[in-house]
């Protein structure tokens, strides 16, 4: 039950020590923007400044903000927002990728993982600030910039050969976000949404084994490397807490069924019991091929789980997302209170590494999931 002491210890670490922490030190209040990285020093990686990056950030604050955090959360919104408008998002809706520290520009390239993250952002901006027509006008113009995949989805030009899974996914993510605020019958946002949400039951969930493969070619038929299709369990419960989302936004029984049928096999297949994590990669043999397991995946099978409790109720989806929860706390045991462990190796040791601020997305997002009505999203 959310009651319970690890539920109200994931609140607490999210409230009383990470967005504290991170809005004292990993925001570069000198030339704008948020640090990729910190050591558990606090001291910043000196990287490049990706658009996922702070477009994720300003996620991690709203969501903040939705539940009641006493920090300065529209000052930080606005922090980021000003450093996209500035260098990374042009008026006329072009997505770069990365610029440096003070704005000088990377790469110019615009990846579909870079508009969805964009996107979301809006959206949380629209939802925040509902007078305001703009965040969706932005919106718009970037997502009708995009070049349209004949046999479905969109053109990405960091990869022109091949379609990716992982920016499709965060794309259908946003617009989902998005058509849960459209209440004037325009279903812009909706039929991308749906059409995002067949391509993957039609096309990319692969029925001779029931999983959902990394890489496709451009007519969307999987792509092997050296033998075999990457399956990434994290990305499967990902995929299934999607999938679940618009079943239950749109009626659709067939949908709602192939994302239960992902979460089982992720479980199944993607869960290392002895070390009570989702590991990083299995082939399309469904045998494990990477062991180690990062924190996303812990965030994503929870946000699945959670979201089939909803759904059903079912005892086994509460004992999983309970499993799931304590998996995750684990890497939330960080070098000091408000940071986190991003990897585990095969033996089941943390390793040492700076910190990536990008997993708060991933952390955020299972708050959310847990604690924020969608209404109030």
């Amino acid at each position: 039950m959310i009651g319970t002491p690890s539920f109200t210890s994931l609140h607490g670490w999210f409230l009383v020590q990470a967005l504290p922490l991170w809005s004292c030190y990993g925001v570069d209040r000198q030339s704008g923007g948020f640090f990729e990285k910190l050591y558990p020093s606090l001291n910043p990686t000196n990287e490049p400044r990706r658009t996922r990056l702070v477009a994720r950030q300003i996620y991690w604050f709203t969501v903040g903000e939705a539940l009641g955090w006493q920090g300065a959360a529209d000052e930080l919104i606005d922090h980021g927002f000003q450093f996209l408008s500035r260098y990374l998002v042009s008026p006329e809706g072009h997505v770069r990728a990365s610029c440096t520290a003070n704005g000088d520009l990377i790469d110019s390239r615009q990846h579909l993982y870079d508009v969805a993250f964009v996107l979301v952002a809006l959206a949380r901006q629209a939802h925040r600030r509902p007078d305001s027509l703009e965040p969706e006008a932005l919106a718009r113009r970037i997502v009708n910039r995009l070049r349209l995949n004949p046999h479905g989805g969109y053109h990405d030009d960091v990869t022109p050969d091949v379609q990716c899974a992982n920016p499709h996914m965060h794309l259908f993510e946003a617009f989902l976000c998005w058509s849960n605020l459209q209440d004037n019958g325009d279903d812009f946002w909706c039929h991308r949404a749906a059409a995002l949400a067949q391509l993957a039951v039609e096309h990319m969930i692969q029925p001779q084994f029931g999983a959902l493969p990394e890489h496709f070619d451009l007519s969307w038929r999987p792509i092997r490397q050296d033998g075999f299709l990457r399956i990434e369990p994290g990305h499967q419960f990902e995929w299934s807490w999607l999938l679940a989302q618009w079943a239950s936004f749109s009626g659709d029984s067939t949908i709602a069924a192939a994302a239960q049928r992902l979460c089982h096999q992720a479980e199944v297949f993607g869960v290392d019991k002895q070390r009570n994590v989702v590991i990083e990669c299995i082939n399309d043999q469904l045998l494990p091929s990477n062991t180690t397991a990062r924190l996303w995946q812990q965030t994503e099978r929870l946000k699945a789980w959670h979201h089939q409790t909803q759904i059903k109720g079912l005892e086994t989806a509460c004992r999983y997302r309970d499993q799931a929860l304590e998996s995750l706390l684990h890497f939330l045991s960080g070098p000091r209170p408000g940071l986190w462990f991003d990897e585990m190796d095969s033996s089941g040791r943390f390793l040492e590494l700076p910190v990536k601020a990008s997993s708060g997305y991933h952390i955020a997002c299972a708050i959310e999931e847990l604690f924020v009505p969608i209404a109030c999203r």
